[in-house]
């Protein structure tokens, strides 16, 4: 919520589209007054240079680059010392599998987000997480070889 939060105050200070920084774009919608609660948040004309591009922010904010080829995305997506989740949106299944292969991720949803197979691993790759959970692959460090 601290980070959300910090990059929202942030970005209101310097959010101008001239001076080459990222603009917020949030929903004025009424939000619950009791417990910690964050109105989504996107971001536009963000460059791989911005914090916000490579940080790991938890709530409902979305940074968006641009990209011209397959290669470029990859190498945006893949350029942040993070790699918990990643998302690809297409019309084309052969995308979708070139780039889930490609992606250092946790775990890379198709035209969805946020949608777990309990029964698949789960867990991220650089500072996102070290190994899996759930699935037979969460258990492997908990099991031995029988004598």
């Amino acid at each position: 919520m601290a980070s959300a939060s910090s990059w929202r105050s942030t970005s209101s200070r310097t959010g101008c589209r001239p001076c080459g920084w990222a603009t917020r774009w949030d929903l004025e919608c009424a939000i619950p007054t009791n417990g910690f609660w964050f109105r989504p948040t996107v971001f536009t004309g963000v460059e791989q240079a911005h914090t916000i591009a490579t940080d790991e922010i938890f709530g409902p904010v979305l940074s968006v680059l641009t990209f011209r080829t397959l290669d470029e995305a990859v190498a945006k997506a893949n350029n942040t010392p993070y790699g918990l989740s990643a998302g690809v949106w297409t019309e084309k299944g052969s995308r979708i599998l070139e780039m889930a292969g490609r992606l250092r991720a946790g775990v890379v949803w198709a035209n969805t987000f946020n949608r777990f197979d309990p029964t698949s691993p789960f867990g991220g790759y650089k500072e996102s997480g070290y190994g899996r959970e759930g699935g037979r692959h969460g258990l492997t460090g908990y099991l031995r070889p029988a004598p």
